[in-house]
């Protein structure tokens, strides 16, 4: 016999004895490399991230491109790299700019003391006299012990973090680039991604294909319904804010975009004080109660009513989670994650959703309608 064939034989009869202990080895070192993967890739998950989520929302129109020019998936992708690029970066600089003249006016109307006055000027304490049938004194509970020194800081608090401002926006243009550098790699490798997931995963196909129309389904659902109602909201309470004559409209705008994200907060945080500001100095003849019943009115009217007209019309077609769910789901989502968080809370809760149904369909849980005898 020879040494090949005695080493066939050997291997034959080491393989039932050693099968489990190589599983076992095999399973440890996927973990530890897995593990080490994932503290590489970990300062570039938000980065990764955000270029999965701009593909998926894009990536019909890159299939458009690459068929125009006749399959060539590299150039089809630079292509839509260079269209992300001005679609976004340049909007997002002439947001800058306004966003700084902005706040540079907000800060100048603050030292000027205007506002300072104005909460000076209100009887705060004359007007929460009936506390004193409850046993309380209006002056403990005066708003302007908390209002003030606020106001008083503002200006300070801009000097003093000016330069870290400076420094985060260096940063967020390195964080834009590696976005699309990810863009780039999702727009080339992402259906053969999608082929080797398909492969590697131990689910029937039908579970992959509920899984990846879920995910699809989150993505459209968090950009095309949270964020398009939520630029809507802001950019109308930006106008309205202008056209009442408040400080700082744009900013504020922008702010009541942010707000918006965050389900059950809104644009009304921004509108409302803003509304009784314009009341209160109306009412001390600073100026006319046109831009207070104006602004409220447009809040009202408005404000609170587009988002019943963008969001079904933007997520036409698409689920999306229950209120109170979505709530937790986006807050937990970006104190866990950050800003992507927006779309990975919503897409755990809704995944976790399929995984629960996909278990009762396949062991044959699912309720059947009760019976009233």
């Amino acid at each position: 016999m020879s040494d090949l064939d005695y080493g066939a034989k050997a291997e034959t009869e080491r393989r039932p004895e050693w099968r489990l202990t190589g599983i076992i080895f095999f399973a440890l070192l996927a973990i530890i490399i897995l593990y080490a993967t994932m503290m590489i890739l970990r300062p570039f998950l938000s980065a990764i991230v955000l270029g999965a989520i701009l593909v998926t929302i894009t990536f019909p129109y890159y299939v458009r491109v690459r068929d125009r020019l006749r399959g060539r998936g590299s150039l089809a992708a630079m292509v839509m790299i260079l269209g992300i690029t001005f679609l976004i970066l340049i909007p997002a600089l002439i947001l800058g700019f306004l966003l700084v003249d902005q706040a540079n006016g907000l800060v100048a109307h603050m030292k000027s003391g205007d506002a300072t006055r104005l909460v000076q000027r209100m009887d705060i304490i004359g007007h929460l006299q009936w506390l004193r049938r409850f046993g309380l004194d209006p002056a403990t509970i005066d708003p302007r012990r908390m209002i003030l020194p606020v106001m008083q800081q503002i200006p300070g608090w801009v000097a003093r973090n000016g330069p870290a401002v400076i420094g985060s926006v260096a940063g967020a243009v390195l964080a834009f680039a590696l976005v699309l550098l990810s863009s780039y790699f999702f727009y080339v490798e992402g259906e053969s991604i999608i082929e080797q997931l398909a492969i590697l995963s131990p689910l029937p196909a039908r579970y992959d294909r509920e899984f990846a129309t879920q995910f699809k389904d989150v993505v459209d659902a968090t950009f095309r319904g949270q964020v398009t109602t939520s630029l809507a909201q802001g950019i109308v309470t930006g106008i309205g804010l202008a056209i009442a004559g408040v400080p700082g409209a744009i900013l504020w705008g922008f702010v009541a975009t942010i707000l918006s994200l965050l389900p059950m907060l809104g644009v009304a945080v921004v509108w409302v004080p803003a509304a009784v500001y314009l009341f209160i100095a109306a009412s001390m003849g600073d100026r006319g109660y046109f831009g207070a019943i104006f602004l409220t009115l447009w809040g009202i009217l408005v404000v609170s009513t587009i988002d019943n007209i963008i969001r079904p019309w933007a997520m036409r077609g698409k689920s999306q989670l229950p209120a109170i769910p979505l709530l937790f789901a986006v807050i937990g989502g970006m104190d866990a994650f950050g800003f992507i968080g927006l779309v990975i809370g919503p897409l755990v809760f809704s995944l976790l959703m399929s995984i629960i149904d996909i278990y009762k369909r396949s062991f044959g849980l699912q309720s059947s309608p009760s019976k009233v005898a």
